[in-house]
């Protein structure tokens, strides 16, 4: 019976034995078939050499025999107790590095890595000898990874011949992962191989799905938020207001994988919780505050910058004060007013620019509210104000008072031919709104927008303001254009 043996560099002829690996990560096994020549000699396990017969059976090319130093794990595999890999000691996964701190033979004359806690197969198919800079190295595959620099795909691994530029902030998809003949690690991807190299490239956030990762453009800002003239966000430039338009020059990552805008002076958020790329309808809306609108349309205000939460009626040719400018996170562009949001379409809305006659309307509209409450009376004495008002009086001392201009006459009748007709459905603030038929109307009021009229209705009620809805006027007049 042959004793265990252990590795030398010379040969023998007549040796007659076949090798057969189980598995990666079992260990490697061998049956001796017919006679070794009689000349073999045998030695312990504790010895230094390899019988002769082991010797030519065992390529030695396919081991590693010197200390590698540091080998990452080609396979899955498993450490061992003792150096025959009978006994396994705890799993190693495929990309793992790990330190080496000799070379052993087993009694079988197979070459073992020795490493913490015990043994490892030596098999070049396993393992690979690596870089002393690996832990500067992807050797997992990492799934994607977005460029720090620009760089090249290559079509071999060695990095002699490019394929295709990649620019910084690109994402691409990976494959695999594939060793040098020296030792350094390359990510397999479509058409070649790129650098693993953790400084050049990163994996994203787990959260990838919740930023932008391709250039949107510009964004709008759903926040306020600030520039910052680092990818770490640890200097502020200057502050965005929410419903800022601002443009993107590119996209670029943090060592960690966060993607980052590139904008002028800095970097901004590219979180889509926070910034959100306007619709490619931009042109048809409002992306800065008009100031003051008017509905070309019969509309609602919102509660809501989606528009879902249908509030206030605002009927066209309401005049509505714009407080701001805010984006929906689907990109589209709304109107901040007073109890919620207005649509910004500029089918929809047009800003309004105020004339001298506009500042006229407006002053009478002031005035006519300052007298909700005030008391009605058809007496000569008081129908015309200031401190008691009928329907007819009511505008004719508005007009007069705050506008500067006397209606035709102080009743009803003469008052309808005063200004200039206009459609119900086109009505604006400061209209007059007459009731009956022309020639013998019995009421007048002043319509002060979003559906709303001011006048002086009843004894019971005196000055007071009424939905038209529920008390629709036969036509309209407009005094000042």
């Amino acid at each position: 019976m042959v004793k265990p043996l252990v590795i030398i560099g010379m040969s023998l002829l007549g040796a007659m034995c076949t090798f057969s690996q189980v598995s990666a990560d079992e260990p490697e096994t061998y049956t001796r078939q017919d006679s070794i020549a009689t000349n073999v000699t045998s030695v312990s396990a504790n010895d230094t050499q390899l019988s002769n017969v082991q010797a030519a059976s065992i390529n030695l090319n396919n081991y590693y025999t010197t200390n590698p130093g540091k080998i990452v794990m080609l396979v899955d595999a498993h450490t061992y107790t003792d150096n025959e890999l009978k006994n396994p000691l705890k799993k190693v996964t495929k990309g793992s590095v790990i330190n080496v701190y000799g070379v052993e033979i087993a009694p079988s004359g197979y070459p073992r890595l020795k490493v913490d806690g015990g043994y490892l197969t030596a098999n070049k198919n396993n393992v690979i000898k690596v870089t002393d800079k690996i832990e500067n190295y992807y050797t997992v595959n990492p799934g994607q990874v977005a460029l720090l620099i620009n760089d090249y795909v290559y079509s071999d691994v060695d990095f002699t011949s490019r394929v295709r530029s990649i620019s910084k902030g690109s994402l691409v998809t990976v494959q695999g992962i594939e060793y040098t003949s020296t030792g350094y690690p390359r990510l397999k991807v479509d058409g070649g191989y790129l650098t693993a190299n953790k400084s050049l490239v990163t994996k994203p956030t787990d959260k990838i799905a919740n930023y932008y990762t391709t250039n949107p453009g510009q964004v709008a800002l759903l926040v306020n938020d600030y520039v910052y003239s680092d990818l770490d966000f640890t200097t502020k430039v200057r502050a965005v207001s929410k419903g800022t338009l601002i443009s993107v020059q590119g996209i670029e990552y943090t060592s960690d994988g966060y993607p980052r805008l590139k904008v002028s002076g800095g970097y901004l958020t590219a979180n889509n919780s926070r910034v959100t790329k306007p619709v490619s309808t931009l042109s048809n809306y409002y992306v800065t505050n008009p100031g003051k609108i008017i509905m070309l349309v019969n509309a609602h205000i919102y509660g809501d910058v989606n528009l879902q939460n249908q509030g206030n009626a605002v009927t066209k040719g309401t005049v509505v004060n714009v407080q701001g400018i805010e984006f929906a996170p689907n990109g589209y562009p709304r109107l901040k007013v007073s109890g919620g949001y207005l649509t910004a379409n500029k089918a929809n809305v047009a800003q309004y620019k105020e004339t001298a006659n506009s500042v006229k309307i407006q002053q009478v509209i002031k005035l006519a509210k300052t007298k909700l409450g005030d008391p009605y009376t058809q007496s000569q004495a008081g129908r015309l104000g200031p401190n008691s008002f009928d329907c007819s009086g009511f505008v004719y001392y508005l007009y007069k008072t705050a506008a500067g201009v006397t209606l035709n006459g102080t009743v009803t009748t003469t008052e309808e031919k005063s200004g200039h007709e206009v459609s119900l459905n086109a009505l604006k603030p400061g209209d007059l709104l007459f009731y009956g038929t022309r020639g013998s109307t019995y009421h007048v009021g002043l319509y002060e927008g979003n559906g709303v009229m001011i006048h002086a209705s009843t004894p019971e009620d005196g000055v007071k303001e009424t939905q038209i809805q529920y008390y629709m006027p036969s036509f309209a007049r407009r005094i000042l254009d």
